[in-house]
């Protein structure tokens, strides 16, 4: 069983690291094909909150088996450190600033965001969530390593 478990883990980090680097190619791509860049950032909003929904199940998973298989032992392990790092990152872009990045654009409506007066603000709130979210990635990649 614990085989199975461990296997289980080292599929869903990958399935879940591999959907962090993917989707920085794809928002390329959708910036690239699609005319709006109103329609490319809401398509490109709701793929990432997806992607963080799919990252906390998954590091909730990865925690609680790990924690069946090694107890209170697994609290000292870099993995654990890890996944608590990743988890942190995703809860700060899920709830402190996204919901500021949604508050600019409804705020600079009839106009997009970048037309505004909260351009400014936008751009450098989206910086952050975009280094937050590029560490991630780096720090997915570490995981990756340490949970095989």
């Amino acid at each position: 069983m614990s085989s199975f478990l461990k296997n289980l883990n080292i599929i869903i980090a990958t399935l879940w690291i591999g959907g962090l680097w993917t989707m920085l190619m794809v928002t390329i791509i959708l910036f690239e094909k699609i005319p709006s860049s109103y329609i490319a950032g809401n398509l490109a909003a709701d793929m990432f909150q997806f992607m963080n929904y799919f990252g906390f199940a998954s590091a909730i998973f990865i925690i609680l088996t790990n924690f069946k298989l090694n107890r209170f032992k697994f609290l000292k392990e870099s993995v654990f450190w890890l996944l608590l790092l990743i988890t942190s990152l995703i809860l700060l872009n899920y709830f402190g600033i996204q919901p500021l990045l949604d508050s600019f654009k409804v705020d600079a409506l009839p106009k997009e965001v970048m037309e505004s007066v909260f351009a400014d603000r936008f751009s450098t709130w989206h910086g952050i969530a975009s280094i937050s979210y590029l560490i991630e990635c780096i720090l997915g990649i570490l995981l990756i390593l340490k949970i095989r």
